[in-house]
């Protein structure tokens, strides 16, 4: 490969992926002549036009893409869907209500039909849709369905407006604090029930997890959720193979860079004193690992990829 410096741009839409993106370019720039940028907010068809080279995308996302089956995929199966490696984020989607509502599980709101003022966005509606109504609904029922920020500020805000009655998300989304806020004011989180959630694996390829008792405050016995758990580095399969195998390696050989970029600081009130409080976070769950993995990754590692971790002996 010649001295000419090779165009990568990596797409980015959060601040986790931003870090990523930064300690991953660092070390790539570091093994070959490359000028790495990022694209804010590409859209879900940026790799296969080709307006970036490297995307993040969560390892069902990339299974049902690659595969053409589940609710992910995409009228035609991205059989061009490669990937570099996976970074650890265990993650499931939570769901909650306010404790004034004295609901418990999604049956009872689907029979009450409550106008509630619901915060988190149009998370997987599919879900909702097998218990009988819909995020339209809520808001014909008269509520609202409006996103939010997950964090502890952000809910107290929503909270004293009155427009914080049903709580959905990531659990991993920014830094958690909101679900504790919430949870210590005692909403309920809801269980999903054992045959709704075999139904939805069965015709939509959703995935389970648990969220164990104990997890949060109020959280009393386990409950059954969705997993949407891991990110993965994500490329087409044009892409060329030196650009590949030095991803793997930059990823490799940064594990604790990409770690230590990934953790975050915010401040919040101190709920005792009238101080900002410093917390840190990161969306990362655990150390990188094993980020060959191919029953996590979703589609198959790109060629350059696999060359550098069968070098190594990884696989």
């Amino acid at each position: 490969m010649n001295d000419t410096k090779l165009s990568i741009k990596m797409a980015g839409s959060w601040s986790t992926q931003l870090r990523f993106t930064q300690a991953i370019g660092r070390g790539l720039s570091d093994l070959m002549p490359a000028n790495v940028t990022v694209v804010i907010s590409p859209g879900s068809g940026a790799l296969e036009s080709g307006a970036v080279d490297v995307a993040y995308s969560k390892s069902i996302v990339n299974d049902h893409m690659y595969s053409g089956t589940g609710v992910y995929s995409k009228p035609e199966p991205a059989t061009w869907l490669r990937t570099i490696a996976w970074l650890p984020q265990e993650d499931r989607l939570l769901f909650a209500v306010a404790p004034q509502w004295g609901i418990t599980t999604f049956e009872e709101l689907a029979a009450q039909k409550p106008p509630l003022k619901t915060a988190g966005g149009r998370v997987a509606p599919y879900l909702l849709k097998a218990y009988g109504f819909s995020y339209e609904d809520i808001a014909s029922w008269g509520g609202t369905v409006t996103s939010m920020r997950h964090t502890a500020e952000a809910a107290r805000d929503r909270f004293e407006r009155g427009e914080l009655d049903f709580f959905t998300g990531d659990g991993s989304e920014y830094d958690f604090s909101a679900w504790r806020w919430i949870a210590e004011r005692g909403y309920r989180f809801l269980n999903i029930r054992p045959d709704v959630m075999d139904q939805l694996s069965k015709d939509l390829g959703i995935r389970r997890t648990i969220t164990p008792a104990g997890f949060l405050p109020g959280i009393q016995e386990n409950l059954l959720a969705i997993d949407d758990s891991h990110i993965v580095v994500t490329v087409h399969e044009r892409l060329n193979d030196q650009v590949a195998y030095n991803l793997a390696r930059a990823i490799d050989e940064r594990k604790r860079d990409i770690e230590c970029a990934s953790i975050q600081v915010g401040y919040g009130p101190d709920e005792s004193l009238p101080l900002m409080r410093p917390s840190f976070w990161s969306s990362l769950t655990g150390a990188i690992s094993h980020q060959w993995d191919a029953k996590i990754l979703g589609a198959p590692l790109h060629p350059g990829a696999e060359q550098y971790y069968h070098e190594r002996g990884l696989i």
